[in-house]
C-alpha cells in the first residue's frame, strides 16, 4: 500500500495533544478516540512516561491553541 491509500481524505489526521508533566513539552497522540481513560505515553524529548487521563488530553485543532499570522 502507498502513503497516499492511508489518507485519502486530502486533509491531516486528528491528533491529540498532551502536556509532559517533568519538562511541559507536547506529547502528540495519533489516535486520541482509541485510548483508554487512563493511559501512559513516553515524552519524545526527555523521555519521562507519565500517567495521563483521556479528559487532560486536547485537540491538535483546537482554537485556543492556534497562534494568530501577522497580518
Amino acid at each position: 500500500m502507498s502513503a497516499a491509500q492511508f489518507s485519502q481524505s486530502g486533509g491531516r489526521e486528528e491528533r491529540g495533544v498532551v502536556e509532559c508533566q517533568k519538562c511541559h513539552s507536547p506529547i502528540y497522540v495519533d489516535k486520541p478516540g482509541s485510548v483508554a481513560v487512563e493511559f501512559s505515553v513516553p515524552c519524545p524529548k526527555c523521555g519521562f512516561r507519565g500517567m495521563y487521563f483521556k479528559r487532560m488530553m486536547h485537540s491538535e485543532s483546537d482554537p485556543n491553541d492556534r497562534r494568530r499570522t501577522p497580518r
